[in-house]
């Protein structure tokens, strides 16, 4: 089984995947749309057809079969179901690619992979606030926890043009390999705080958000790669 990880939260369940099979064998396994076989058709790589196929496998663990629908994305890019538990996020890093799904409010996820090479690029995404705090004895860890935070709360904001350094604060946590993290997104006449879970995954942090001030709304679907 590839199911590495479920787990049921308040208002969202999460899942994770360990990727070992080809793309072949997901593509036998799921039942894509047309507009979903359509997207696919433009994936170049087999790394990048697994990914993509692999969020589609973690979602019958997640919902109800009644509640099983087609993966779309809306004007800015962000997954959502067509029915049933309208709210997903998906993400990948190595080995795993990873899913939130809530029928109440939006979410964001993240999984990242551990790598030292984070440091070299820190600068581009943590504000000087943020370097201060960083743990010495964590410091690779708490980066890539600081980035995982970031790409949550970006996508369950959902809109482009959100820059990691400028509009999105992490406040000074302990890295503890699992816990809470506050993020607050402040972009145009838009702030608010999110609450962010996270969990030490092997060599993986995996981070996600669910905005439970969010309301649910219909939205409308077009044809994006993700």
């Amino acid at each position: 089984m590839g199911l590495y990880f479920k787990k049921k939260y308040p208002y969202a369940a999460v899942g994770i995947w360990e990727i070992k099979e080809s793309f072949e064998d997901y593509y036998s396994k799921v039942n894509l749309s047309e507009r979903e076989k359509n997207i696919f058709s433009y994936l170049r790589t087999e790394e990048r057809k697994q990914q993509w196929l692999s969020y589609r496998m973690i979602l019958p663990y997640l919902i109800k079969p009644k509640e099983l629908s087609t993966i779309e994305y809306d004007q800015y890019g962000k997954p959502f179901l067509n029915n049933g538990v309208k709210h997903i996020s998906v993400s990948h890093s190595g080995k795993f690619s990873a899913l939130i799904a809530s029928n109440k409010y939006s979410v964001g996820i993240d999984i990242e992979q551990i790598k030292p090479k984070i440091i070299n690029i820190a600068d581009k995404f943590i504000t000087e606030n943020e370097k201060n705090n960083l743990s010495k004895q964590h410091e690779i860890e708490s980066l890539s926890l600081i980035w995982s935070c970031k790409e949550a709360i970006y996508k369950v904001h959902g809109k482009r043009n959100i820059a990691f350094k400028k509009h999105i604060k992490i406040s000074p946590f302990t890295f503890e390999g699992e816990g809470t993290v506050y993020g607050t997104l402040e972009f145009q006449d838009f702030k608010k705080q999110f609450c962010i879970q996270y969990q030490l995954i092997e060599n993986y942090i995996l981070a996600f958000t669910i905005d439970t001030e969010s309301k649910s709304k219909q939205t409308k679907a077009i044809t994006f790669l993700k």
